[in-house]
């Protein structure tokens, strides 16, 4: 009986590895893996590049030796030799304690796994809880490993912005949990105020997609977010004496109002395209200055208007969402899509690193072949701008040929936007849906559901039979 029983199992698992579809079989199955394998591989090569320059075109000394500034109650913003400006709130220099004390090798090697473990964890939940999609685990994997290409900016030199992305990723993941409840319990909503607290206390980048979401649920984020914020900035003062904390906050302050207009190089915001046409159109000398300081009334209104306008069509969108039956979690991916949208074109000190931001809805849309088929030129524009022309050393390359090069990632990020808004226009209702019909929506949001396995796990070949016996009797004479 046991070698009889066995046999067929042995024979079928034969037949897959010499059959036809052995390679689909693997890829389904082990996509998963091969994407997290692309991840180790990165990891290896950042350990590798920074055990051979610890301390050369990385930023980790900066974070480290705030970190040493703050225990030994030196100024944490003053420019030292060697050094450039720390720009975070105090709140980061105890946040890079752990790191620092281990050295610039061994500290730089666990920070950049850190964001990277963070990211990948962001990445997943996002797609598992906040796409409003069914994704099989092909989609999933490519969604993994272009999560990559769009972080490997910011990774190399060891920025801190894929760990603020994940952070934001797994707050939203966390409030889209908590809204598709009916009762959400109060610590659902805690813990998704903390996670969208820490990344605007640690870096002030993310400040705007994080109010629009409170801005959708004020009542139940709001409060807490202010509790945890509050939380957060005062706990220095438990590390130091008071008067040393007060010092240091202040030089925050002062130093974020002296650099307000402060540009550099690197920007690759809505500022920079007025620039590039200023020169090309000939107002302008040809020479570009991309660090030219910003002191533009007109374009501080534009950032206002424009931010205004995004608050108002997300809420509008929130609204449509209920009155169609879309769903609270489509009107959070929309949100926090157009959201990092804005922020990419009137952010403040938006460079190429930055745009980890951008990268999660960006990828979500190209992955998305049945969302709004007219708007796939918009989407692969919008991509190749980004994700690809964006890179600084084709832009460095290209650059002298047509500096409109410099203008990519806006460009890109703008062109985005209109795909967002076209995405949202185009949706259809569900409203007033037949039974069936809506039954085949709320599959579509299931997660990771196989479409075969769902065919062949419903309750069809009953009704099938049934409308067959049916057809029978009514034909009989």
């Amino acid at each position: 009986m046991n070698a009889r029983s066995l046999s067929p199992r042995l024979s079928e698992r034969y037949r897959r590895w010499r059959g036809k579809s052995t390679y689909k079989d693997y890829a389904h199955r082990y996509c998963i893996q091969l994407a997290l394998a692309v991840w180790l591989i990165l990891a290896a090569a950042v350990a590798v590049r920074t055990f051979a320059r610890p301390i050369s075109h990385t930023v980790f000394p900066i974070f480290a030796t705030s970190a040493s500034h703050w225990w030994s109650d030196l100024s944490l913003y003053e420019l030292y030799p060697g050094l450039d400006r720390f720009r975070y709130p105090p709140i980061f220099a105890l946040f890079v304690t752990p790191f620092g004390s281990l050295g610039f090798t061994m500290g730089g090697m666990l920070w950049s796994w850190l964001s990277m473990g963070v990211f990948v964890a962001g990445l997943w939940r996002y797609a598992h809880d906040v796409i409003p999609s069914s994704w099989t685990r092909g989609r999933l994997a490519l969604f993994l490993t272009l999560g990559a290409a769009g972080a490997l900016r910011g990774l190399w030199n060891a920025q801190s912005n894929a760990l603020m992305v994940g952070f934001l990723l797994l707050g939203a993941s966390a409030l889209a949990r908590a809204v598709s409840r009916r009762i959400a319990p109060s610590r659902d909503w805690w813990w998704a105020a903390f996670l969208l607290a820490v990344p605007v206390c640690l870096k002030f980048t993310p400040l705007a997609p994080v109010l629009l979401l409170v801005a959708l649920w004020p009542r139940q984020l709001a409060g807490r977010m202010l509790v945890v914020a509050a939380g957060l900035v005062l706990l220095p003062f438990l590390t130091r004496p008071p008067h040393v904390v007060l010092f240091q906050y202040r030089e925050w302050i002062d130093n974020l109002i002296a650099s307000g207009s402060v540009r550099w190089t690197g920007f690759r915001d809505g500022w920079t395209i007025w620039v590039v046409l200023r020169s090309q159109l000939g107002l302008a000398p040809k020479q570009i200055d991309l660090g030219e300081p910003l002191h533009s009334s007109v374009y501080r209104a534009i950032q206002l208007g424009t931010a205004v306008g995004v608050l108002v069509w997300c809420v509008w969108q929130k609204s449509r969402a209920r009155q169609f039956q879309w769903g609270s979690r489509w009107a959070l991916h929309v949100t926090l899509s157009m959201g990092l949208t804005w922020l990419m074109l009137f952010g403040p000190a938006i460079e190429h690193a930055t745009y980890v931001f951008l990268a999660p809805p960006l990828i979500w849309a190209l992955l998305e072949p049945d969302v709004w088929p007219r708007g796939r030129r918009l989407v692969w524009l919008a991509f190749a701008l980004v994700m690809v022309l964006g890179w600084g050393a084709i832009a460095r390359s290209v650059t002298p040929l047509s500096p409109l090069i410099l203008t990519a990632l806006p460009v890109g990020s703008a062109v985005f936007a209109l795909w967002l808004i076209g995405y949202a226009a185009n949706r259809p209702s569900t409203r007033g849906a037949s039974i069936p019909a809506r039954e085949v929506v709320e599959r579509s949001q299931a997660q990771w559901v196989n479409r075969e396995v769902l065919l062949r796990s419903a309750p069809v070949a009953p009704v099938v039979a049934a409308e067959r016996r049916s057809r029978e009797f009514n034909s009989l004479p």
